[in-house]
């Protein structure tokens, strides 16, 4: 009996290791020491970037429950789609430096679901054709091939930017693009998606929940890079991502609670 508990406990210590450094695990499950505030940090760290990878497997349910019914108004097509090329690259760009998938990992589950979304919106909208489902599939393409290759650090890629360096073919190509995407491009989606709502004046069909969920996913997935990750492209991205994901929560709130658009009345 002894040796089956011996043996359980080196199986969950290692288990912990995985996940919070073999340091930590021995402090907690060998010395039972549960006051190290690093070990502290790292773990809540740890648990809020897993608990936002299990988030984002239904995160954008409840906007897709909107979208059944054939109501799209107010929903921009670019951002979905934009998004779906965000989480790739993101998805990629970590996945080839080597980093913990509890930090980018929802990155995967909001790809899929973005392409329910655009899947969709298309069907809705009667945008279905031979030349969509070209793109879809030359993109899925695109994207397996982008599993190769190694990156650089970020001061490398800025100093061959302002040299007019930048890589745009050949060897070394592709880290350029994934850098380039994931500081600029990304933040693109949701840009046009704020300004479609401010151009409408409304933020028709978008689910609150979901961008809720979006908003304060971003802002701790933000705290998780900040303490795990040294890199400054990711650390930017996500301060971008977690400031714009508010600003499209505030309008929403605003312009559903605040100001909301007025309904025309009908004449006769």
């Amino acid at each position: 009996g002894t040796v089956i508990v011996i043996g359980r406990m080196e199986t969950i210590r290692d288990l912990a290791a995985t996940i919070i450094t073999q340091k930590c695990a021995d402090k907690f499950l060998v010395h039972f020491d549960f006051l190290d505030v690093e070990c502290l940090k790292l773990s809540l760290s740890k648990g809020i970037g897993i608990g936002i990878v299990l988030g984002a497997a239904v995160m954008k349910v409840p906007q897709i429950i909107e979208i059944l019914p054939g109501k799209t108004e107010g929903l921009s097509l670019s951002r979905f789609v934009l998004e779906i090329l965000t989480f790739t690259m993101i998805a990629i760009y970590n996945y080839m430096r080597g980093y913990p998938v509890s930090t980018w990992g929802e990155n995967v589950f909001l790809m899929l679901q973005n392409f329910v979304i655009v899947g969709l919106l298309l069907y809705h909208r009667k945008q279905i054709n031979t030349i969509s489902i070209l793109l879809a599939i030359g993109y899925i393409l695109w994207a397996c091939f982008l599993f190769t290759g190694k990156l650089e650090s970020l001061d490398s890629f800025v100093i061959r930017v302002l040299t007019f360096e930048f890589r745009v073919a050949g060897e070394g190509a592709m880290e350029d693009h994934l850098t380039l995407f994931t500081l600029f491009v990304a933040p693109f989606s949701r840009v046009l998606q704020i300004w479609q709502c401010f151009v409408e004046g409304t933020t028709g069909k978008l689910s609150f929940i979901t961008q809720f969920l979006a908003a304060g996913g971003s802002l701790a997935r933000m705290m998780t890079i900040l303490k795990e990750v040294d890199d400054s492209v990711l650390r930017m991205a996500v301060i971008l991502a977690a400031s714009l994901n508010n600003v499209i929560l505030f309008q929403i709130v605003y312009y559903t609670y605040i100001n909301p658009p007025k309904i025309k009345e009908k004449t006769n």
